[in-house]
C-alpha cells in the first residue's frame, strides 16, 4: 500500500504519496518511488521532453526521502530512442544524487530496445 515516506519515521497516518505529474505518476511505497506511465506507447518528441523532466524531478525526490526510484514499464509497449537517451541521463543523475535506480515491468519489446542501446541500465530480471 501506498504510504507518505515521513510515516515509516513517524508512525503517523498520513494520505498516500501520489504525485501526478503532467507526463509520469509518482507513487512511494514502503520500498521505492515508483514511476509509472500512462501511456503504452511513449514515441511523441514533446512527451518525452516532459518525460524527461519529470524523471528527473523524480531522481530528486527519491533522494530527499532517501528512497530507490523504480521505473515500471507496466503496460508500456512502445518507446522512442530518444526517451532511451532520457533514461541514459537519468542513470547519471541517480547515481549523481547516490539513489538505486531500477527498471521494472519492462515488456520484452521495450527490453530489446532498452539493452541495445544502452547496457548499463539497471533493469529487473521479472
Amino acid at each position: 500500500m501506498p504510504y507518505n515516506a515521513g510515516m515509516a519515521r513517524t508512525g503517523e497516518k498520513k494520505e498516500p504519496l501520489t504525485k501526478s505529474y503532467k507526463y509520469v505518476r509518482l507513487v512511494g511505497t514502503r520500498e521505492a518511488l515508483n514511476v509509472f506511465f500512462p501511456n503504452p506507447e511513449i514515441v511523441l518528441a514533446s512527451e518525452i521532453q516532459g518525460i524527461g523532466r519529470e524523471l528527473m524531478q523524480a531522481a530528486e525526490v527519491a533522494a530527499r526521502i532517501d528512497m530507490p526510484l523504480v521505473i515500471n514499464f507496466q503496460g508500456v509497449r512502445r518507446i522512442s530512442s530518444a526517451l532511451i537517451g532520457k533514461f541514459v541521463l537519468l542513470n547519471k543523475q541517480a547515481r549523481s544524487v547516490g539513489v538505486k535506480l531500477t527498471f521494472r515491468e519492462v515488456a520484452d519489446s521495450v527490453q530489446a530496445a532498452l539493452r541495445e542501446a544502452a547496457r548499463n541500465l539497471p533493469i529487473a530480471e521479472d
